[in-house]
């Protein structure tokens, strides 16, 4: 199947202009060709939560194995042991029963001598004769085709197809260089014989200068962005094409205008001034490819100069070239054959393919397959044999120590450990002297890499060599850096697998430098003081003068992998393994769609009817003859320029690279340090271990298809809680067969123990929350209670978004009538109640809120689309694509206004002001500056409360008669669909005697959902008044109308009015001024002054310190618990509760002077009795600690704080108060932490919310019983009090401070901080009581003058 976005366009060239190129995987991308790369997952399994790969390389060194007691967490579960052997019996005896069992048990795997061998058995025949091209990608040097054109005068047979429809391909290869940043330049142009071509628009100072091109990053460093070209440089690329091909009177081709029509690019098409787009492909002959390549070499900076100055505004044109490039992966193709007739054959291919002259980099992976055969017995091999066919023998492989040997004094064995006593020919090979014979119908083990070991190989010590010291580009490649290894279990063995690094092994380093010395050139050194001419190759007209660094190094060593060959019979690519396409799970969740998904819904059942993707995988193994061997990919870089000019031809870059390095696996020095590193299986257990592994998670799978096949045949829809689980289940096989930690959904995964177990054992084991059966009906479930969530809101943990979004798209999952995400979050929040939230309403309301939470989550994600969306378009200019990087050159204002977006995009609470996120909003969303000063526009004028808000959403979405959706829903978004279905189900638990109080409830609901997430202003429609027709209520991204009518007057010391001068950030100003106007804007303490409390204290909403993050629990119980309790019940309504905020804030004002000085403490007759005791203390002057206590001063802590601590004090119901009917005492821990800031029971009094018996106060006292709370009817006046100075704009927040700290305190406050206006009267009372202080005190408090002028803050 085609790739859809690669297909010939049959109506005109509108959709190339047009292309808009986003990151996430399309459709039909499975097909696309692409190298192997143990790497590469399908999109449809790449969690979005995966695990990073390298901690399955850690969890092999920091598991323990080994028993622990019993119990029902992970550690305390008893770890069992079971061998190979026991579960081969299970899966040949088809017991799933048993299989489906040890799901539940902690299980170590131990291995049967006669399934897996030990390396070193002697009756084990090794070979490492079989080498193959795996991948090459080769690109020329200078402007034209010539990685694309053969070393051929003519060739008859020889045609590629053009085909410039393929705007949207991905440059893919993984591995290699480039010798340029490929992001952005890249059009794939065609195909050749087994290869692709692209034509790479690279910057010229990489052609011009060889330094800055081999300085640039390998491909694997993965520092490059999109490789696609813009919409307008794709347009630019064809039409140079078109001129190119006319050009050449054999081809069909015409260009009626070489540059279009209009110098704007999208003012008109491709097909109207070209028939380049008549026919899907070109067939080019060679002589046409050579013409075209000559056309573009010759033409290519003449076409540019011409070009309208338009297309070169961007500098993009001006300073490129296009260059051919051609890449071939996954061909398999044997090379370095032993027949020395093959031999030579293979190297004139190499020379004939193409001119190596005009090719600047060849990367190549080489891989050689290490095979593994039990033999029967061994027979000797006759000396005269191996004497006749090698001549002369040696001892050692080291040409410094090797000694001459004869062989009729040598023993083919040695007599004490029957080992083969080794020889090697003149080139350090090995030459067997024993033959092995096995049946005929004997089948190679199965090898797999011990992972446990493997890293360490990859930093051991290079054996002694001439030139290994001076040769440091052969040890670690370009880079030069540590190797990384990542390891990729299989078949749950956790132990063994396969493996990828970023380097290739150090015992490498002695061949690559042999290849270096053979094939370098000379350096090109100019020494203009020499009046001899130069040699012809080093002519400084022809080639490029080497550098200081002198001649850059032939072959770089750049990557490898290892992994079984039977990868390549059953994943010849990572998208077309069976196990891993989630097919089951899209099959299940399809249920969930509409008459759109449909078609392809019936097609995935109807897959799975025939077979399921493991079924598949067990009839692909089921030849004999399968591949066992262990293929050992080695990347290399062969930089052409180093060759020298004799050998820089496909003959000897074939001889004398190629063939060296392919055949360097055999060798002794690194064979034999490879092969303790191998894990060898015996034939009968490989591949199938795989299947006797996984047999307990194919077991359910196929248990819960035959299960659900009926429901689905039946028209119904299976729990979300069951399709992911089969999701979880599908990644787990996924796993087994790739041990890529990308499949891994970690949030889901991990609480039901799959995750510690595939990383810490190897085998899978689910938790006990996991319900599993070995009958038909129902066989794997879940309570909703035990669902893994990820907030107090019960977010469910998914793991089938993938696989069902790039099935289904994203409206199915968003948005379609049955909203997958939303129903299931709406379902899990109904029968999994958070206990800590909104537990102040009833549980019918709880559930209502919740469930409108939801809702209004998915619309905030929905108006972050629509504004995003218009503002990326409104920012992009000719047609060209705008990417999200706003630090780059382009249009100040445009790029100032994605750099809003962005910030506004990240804040919490998007339509709100908190982050400033209407600052954000506002900024990007206005495109004139100047206009900034008059807010969000408001074409409409109007203004909403919250109440409204609910109304209009109940009214567009309720069951029966809904009203036409408009303003401020969004017709198509996703979260409309989603406010249908929490209507819906919000009717279950409101009033069912009158539809009316229903949707009060439902409003209601809707209300307190819309204050929780902060929801200030929403989108709106435009008005569009005098024009016909009727008006559109469509929402749109440049309208919004405001949910917060104010119901406060400005404050007469505003200073809107004062200044005449227009404000320098009229963004910020317009901000304030909105979030001042808006009753149920948030506030903060901090950016307030006590004057102007009474305005915001009356708000729908508390301070934004006042949050439990403020407050650092350091993980105790105790203290979350009380803390939590108060938050989730804190009620304004409560008398107890406003008197707790209010002093909060008050006492944060007060920082650092919360103490008391010793030498202030009254004596003990002077506390004689209740009142006296507490007129003392109240009387106690506030000072500051002498000592240093972090956090003192942070007044954000403060606030919640105290409040807490009076809330929890009073109220009967809580935590501490529980405690203390029990103990008779507060938490030690409790105590601990609010002492340390002054918080307790001595400032409680102190603050005249509390009233001291003994002088023990001092010390805090035993609670209520050295110190006694206020009575109902005295906090009732003191809440009257309090409520009243409030009400007294004017010196209220003084009286406030003054009922709190007293007079003096409060006038030293209000004169030193200005944060409130003192009254004068009683701070002239203030003044007089005091005496001056002695010239010599160290008083702490400060001589107020009489007339106390306020401070300007510093």
């Amino acid at each position: 199947m085609a790739d859809p976005d690669e297909r010939l366009f049959d109506s005109d060239d509108d959709d190339l202009a047009n292309f808009t190129f986003q990151g996430a995987a399309r459709q039909g991308e499975q097909d696309e060709p692409r190298p192997f790369d143990l790497a590469d997952v399908p999109s449809s399994v790449d969690a979005e939560d995966a695990l990073p790969q390298t901690e399955i390389l850690e969890a092999l060194f920091l598991s323990q194995d080994g028993e622990r007691s019993a119990g029902r967490t992970w550690e305390q579960t008893k770890v069992q042991t079971i061998n190979l052997s026991a579960l081969a019996r299970t899966f040949k005896k088809g017991d799933r029963a048993t299989a489906i069992n040890l799901l539940h048990r902690r299980s170590v795997l131990r291995f049967d001598d006669d399934l897996c061998y030990d390396n070193e058995d002697e009756m084990l025949a090794w070979d490492a004769s079989n080498h193959f091209l795996d991948f090459c990608l080769v690109v020329g040097g200078s402007v034209g085709l010539h990685a694309m054109l053969p070393n051929k005068v003519v060739d008859h047979t020889f045609s590629i197809a053009l085909n410039l429809c393929l705007p949207a391909r991905l440059f893919r290869p993984k591995f290699g260089k480039l010798g340029f940043d490929p992001t952005g330049c890249m059009l794939a142009i065609g195909t050749g014989p087994s290869c692709e071509y692209w034509l790479a628009f690279c910057p010229q100072e990489s052609l011009d200068d060889l330094d800055i091109a081999n300085s640039v990053p390998l491909l694997s460093a993965k520092q490059h962005g999109d490789t696609r070209l813009s919409a307008s440089h794709f347009r630019m690329a064809v039409m140079f094409l078109a001129y190119a091909l006319s050009k050449n009177p054999n081809l069909a081709i015409y260009v009626m205008h070489h540059y279009g029509t209009d110098d704007d690019l999208s003012a008109w098409r491709i097909k109207d001034v070209s028939n380049i787009y008549s026919q899907a492909t070109w067939n080019l002959r060679l002589a046409d490819l050579q013409e075209l390549n000559a056309t573009i070499a010759s033409d290519w900076e003449e076409w540019v100069a011409e070009a309208p100055r338009a297309w070169k505004q961007d500098g993009w044109l001006l300073s490129r070239a296009p260059v051919g490039i051609t890449c071939r992966y996954g061909q398999n193709q044997p090379i370095a054959t032993a027949t020395d007739q093959a031999h030579a054959l293979e190297a004139k291919n190499w020379h004939a393919e193409r001119a190596y002259a005009h090719i600047r980099y060849v990367s190549v992976a080489i891989a050689t397959d290490i095979s593994c055969l039990r033999v029967k017995r061994w027979e000797e091999v006759p000396n005269e044999d191996i004497i006749g066919q090698h001549g002369v023998v040696y001892d050692s492989p080291d040409p410094d120590v090797r000694e001459e040997v004869d062989l009729d004094l040598l023993p083919h064995r040695d007599p004490h450990t029957r080992r083969e006593n080794n020889i090697y020919e003149e080139n350090g090979r090995r030459i067997p002297r024993l033959h092995g014979k096995s049946r005929r119908s004997t089948r190679p083990c199965g090898l797999l890499v011990n992972l446990e070991t493997i890293s360490e190989l990859f930093s051991s010590y290079i054996p002694d060599h001439p030139d290994a010291a001076i040769d440091e580009d052969a040890y670690a490649g370009e880079q030069g850096s540590t190797p990384s290894v990542s390891v990729y279990p299989q078949a749950f063995l956790r132990k063994m697998g396969h493996i990828q690094c970023d380097a290739v092994l150090p015992h490498f380093a002695p061949f690559i430098s042999d290849i270096r010395r053979a094939t370098s050139r000379r350096p090109r050194i100019v020494d203009f003081d020499d009046d001899q001419p130069l040699a012809d190759e080093y002519g400084i007209f022809g080639e490029t003068v080497d550098g200081t660094l002198g001649v850059p190094p032939v072959v770089i060593p750049s990557a490898c992998q290892f992994y079984n060959e039977l990868s390549h019979r059953i994943r010849p690519s990572a998208a077309l393994h069976d196990v891993q396409q989630g097919r089951i799970t899209s099959a299940l969740a399809g249920a969930y769609g509409n008459a759109a998904t449909k078609i392809t819904h019936n097609t995935r059942v109807r897959e799975c009817k025939m077979s399921l993707p493991h079924q598949k995988y067990d009839n692909k193994i089921g030849l004999d003859d399968v591949p066992r061997a262990l293929r050992l990919e080695n990347i290399y870089i062969i930089q052409c320029d180093s060759i020298k000019p004799e050998k820089r031809n496909g003959m000897s870059i074939y001889k004398d690279i190629i063939v060296p390095l392919a055949r360097a696996w055999s060798h002794p020095n690194i064979f034999q340090v490879l092969r303790p590193h191998i894990c060898v299986f015996a034939s009968q257990a490989f591949p199938q271990v795989y299947q006797w592994m996984t047999f307990g998670i194919t077991s359910l799978l196929e248990r819960l298809w035959s299960h659900l096949l009926p429901v689905l045949e039946a028209g119904n829809k299976p729990r979300h809680e069951v399709i992911e689980l089969c999701s979880v289940l599908e990644r787990a096989l996924a796993y087994a067969h790739t041990g890529n930690a990308r499949v891994i959904a970690s949030k889901l995964m991990r609480p039901l123990w799959l995750v510690q177990s595939l990383l810490e054992q190897g085998l899978p084991t689910f938790s006990p929350t996991v319900r599993l059966t070995s009958s038909i009906s129902n066989p794997i479930a879940i309570s909703s209670s035990d669902w893994p969530t990820s907030d107090n809101l019960n977010v469910p943990a998914i793991a089938s978004k993938r696989s069902q979004v790039l099935t289904y798209g994203n409206d199915h999952f968003e948005a379609s009538v049955s909203a997958y995400k939303a129903g299931f979050h709406i379902e899990l929040s109904i029968n999994k109640l958070s206990p800590h939230v909104f537990l102040q309403y009833s549980t019918q309301d709880r559930h209502c809120i919740v469930i409108a939470l939801v809702a209004l989550r998915s619309y905030i994600a929905d108006v972050k689309t629509l504004v995003a969306t218009a503002i990326k378009k409104e920012c992009s200019t000719e047609g060209k694509d705008v990417d999200m990087d706003v630090d780059g050159p382009g249009p100040n204002r445009d790029k100032e206004r994605l750099k809003s977006l962005q910030k506004w995009l990240a804040c919490d609470h998007p339509l709100g002001y908190k982050d400033k996120a209407y600052e954000h909003l506002l900024r990007a969303v206005v495109v004139d500056p100047n206009d900034f000063s008059d807010g969000l526009p408001n074409s409409s004028k109007e203004k909403l409360s919250v109440h409204d808000f609910a109304v209009r959403i109940c009214a567009m979405t309720r069951v029966e008669s809904p009203s036409s959706v408009a303003a401020p829903l969004i017709l198509t978004a996703p979260s409309t669909a989603v406010f249908r279905i929490a209507y819906a189900r919000m009717l279950k638990y409101a009033p069912p005697n009158s539809p009316a109080a229903a949707e009060k409830c439902i409003q209601r609901a809707y209300i307190i959902a819309a204050n929780n997430l902060q929801i200030q202003h929403i989108p709106w429609h435009m008005s569009n008044p005098g024009a016909r027709g009727r008006p559109s209520r469509k929402a749109v991204h440049n309208s919004w109308v405001n949910l917060g009518k104010s119901s406060i007057l400005e404050p007469a010391s505003s200073t809107t009015g004062r200044h005449a001068s227009r404000p320098v950030d009229l963004a910020a100003e317009a901000a304030k001024k909105a979030q001042a106007s808006d009753a149920r804007a948030p506030w903060a303490v901090e950016s307030i002054t006590l004057q102007s409390l009474p305005d915001f204290f009356a708000r729908d909403c508390l301070p934004d310190e006042f949050t439990m993050d403020n407050i650092e629990c350091s993980g105790d119980a105790m203290l979350t618990e009380i803390y939590e309790w108060v938050f989730a019940n804190f009620d304004r309504e409560k008398p107890v509760h406003k008197i707790a905020l209010l002093a909060g804030i008050y006492f944060s004002q007060m920082l650092p002077d919360v103490f008391w000085d010793v030498k202030d403490k009254p004596s003990a007759s002077q506390m004689a009795g209740e009142r006296l005791a507490t007129s003392a203390v109240r009387s106690m002057p506030w000072k500051p600690n002498k000592g240093t206590r972090k956090g003192s001063t942070w007044r954000a802590m403060f606030i919640p704080m105290v409040a807490a601590y009076i809330i929890s004090v009073y109220e009967r119901g809580s935590p501490l108060r529980d405690y203390y009917a029990t103990k008779k005492a507060f938490p030690g821990t409790w105590n601990a932490k609010n002492s340390a800031k002054g918080i307790g029971s001595f400032n409680l009094v102190r603050m005249g919310l509390a009233k001291a018996k003994s002088t023990r106060i001092f010390k805090g006292g035993v609670p209520l019983t050295d110190w006694l709370l206020l009575t109902n009817e005295e906090l009732a006046a003191k809440h009257r009090e309090l409520m009243g100075f409030l009400q007294d704009r004017q010196y209220g927040p003084f009286k406030i401070a003054v009922a709190f700290f007293g007079l003096d305190k409060a006038v030293e406050l209000g004169a030193t901080t200005g944060t409130y206006t003192n009254h004068p009267a009683m701070s002239s009372i203030a003044l007089k009581k005091r005496p001056a202080p002695e010239s010599d005190s160290d008083s702490d408090v400060e001589i107020i003058e009489e007339v106390p002028q306020k401070k300007q803050r510093r």
